[in-house]
């Protein structure tokens, strides 16, 4: 008899394959994370980031090596690691912000985004603060103290508030409309339904919670409510999307039991707040008077309103000499206060801005008394 066939073995074994694509994949978008991990690492050394954005950036160099050494089993923990040092970071910014009495809402449905929750404000600007100065959008006569004042600013803000949610974030995704539009609400420390409101309209670069915070620290002389609304990056009030988001904002406080409102602007704020003050109101509310810091448009009619002029003397952008002669022009009706600082008085000499918009206020209170 023949040798009998060897016994055939049902499995078939096979070279090992070359690398899945999905491994590539993997590979490719640690790679690009790392990149991004190594940039944010960098930036957050020099200007200092916040405790969440270090977690931010930690957690990117983790999921980043974990992902690109995927096919060492003794690393794969840095992937599970990186992702749940992100998401730590995400759950607790999206459970501790808006805590306090300063809140981002969506306006007129009082809703939010989660978005807004996701990045500390200060993060994000003083990113951008650095990004303006290198680039030389903002002029160096404007530019002393800058990104310190803005610093102390953001300090002064975390003190007081924790964490907070920032309008910035939907402004610059393009979020913004007359019909659902991001704004910052604060009350008066103990007044649950106050009738008087500030309304403060943002300049370039979009709406931040910490401008609209150091504005409501006057506004509590009257005990007012604060509002900020948002419209896009440039600020542009003036546009018809800034006169329809002004409007709504007004009919919001109507509904809200407020009667009388002031209107005030921040640079290109400012500029639209000069301009709006004739073209939107609201038959509910009666307008005691009109705040510019730093911004005006001077070649618009008059609006005929107590105004009060907050302008520095050495500011390139908004040239103390502008303001000056709109004041004048308004005569009696006008109030003009110049401190020594360029266009971001209103952080550099935030004490004396601070100041002078209190007792403005007071005063107007009391004249409209009967």
């Amino acid at each position: 008899m023949g040798a009998p066939f060897p016994r055939m073995s049902h499995g078939v074994t096979r070279p090992s394959s070359a690398p899945s694509r999905a491994s590539w994949l993997l590979f490719a978008l640690g790679l690009l994370l790392g990149l991004l991990a190594v940039l944010l690492f960098v930036t957050a050394c020099l200007m200092g980031a916040s405790p969440s954005g270090w977690g931010y950036v930690v957690g990117g160099l983790l999921l980043s090596v974990g992902l690109l050494t995927k096919r060492w089993r003794r690393w794969r923990g840095l992937t599970r690691a990186g992702l749940g040092l992100l998401l730590l970071i995400i759950g607790a910014r999206l459970l501790l912000t808006e805590r306090r009495e300063l809140r981002t809402l969506r306006l007129p449905d009082e809703g939010s985004r989660w978005v807004n929750r996701l990045v500390e404000e200060r993060d994000g600007t003083l990113l951008a603060a650095h990004a303006l100065l290198r680039s030389g959008r903002i002029p160096r006569a404007d530019a002393h103290d800058f990104v310190p004042a803005l610093e102390a600013a953001f300090a002064r803000l975390r003190d007081a508030q924790g964490p907070v949610a920032t309008p910035a974030v939907a402004t610059w995704l393009g979020l913004q409309s007359p019909e659902s539009f991001d704004a910052v609400v604060i009350p008066p420390p103990g007044k649950a339904a106050p009738e008087t409101a500030v309304v403060f309209l943002h300049g370039y670069a979009g709406n931040f919670a910490v401008y609209c915070w150091q504005m409501a620290r006057s506004a509590q002389a009257i005990s007012a409510l604060t509002v900020c609304p948002s419209v896009g990056p440039a600020g542009d009030w003036g546009s018809r999307q800034g006169e329809d988001t002004l409007e709504r904002t007004y009919a919001w406080l109507t509904r809200r039991g407020v009667r009388r409102v002031y209107l005030g602007g921040l640079s290109n704020g400012g500029v639209g707040a000069s301009v709006l003050v004739r073209r939107a109101a609201h038959p509910g509310l009666e307008l005691r008077g009109l705040l510019l810091i730093s911004g005006a448009e001077t070649k618009a009619p008059l609006p005929h309103v107590p105004m009060l002029l907050v302008e520095g003397k050495r500011d390139t952008m908004m040239p103390a000499r502008l303001m000056r002669e709109l004041a004048r022009r308004e005569g009696r009706l006008a109030t003009y206060v110049e401190v020594d600082s360029g266009h971001f008085a209103f952080l550099d000499r935030h004490e004396a801005c601070e100041k002078a918009i209190a007792s403005w206020l007071l005063d107007r209170e009391r004249q409209a008394r009967p």
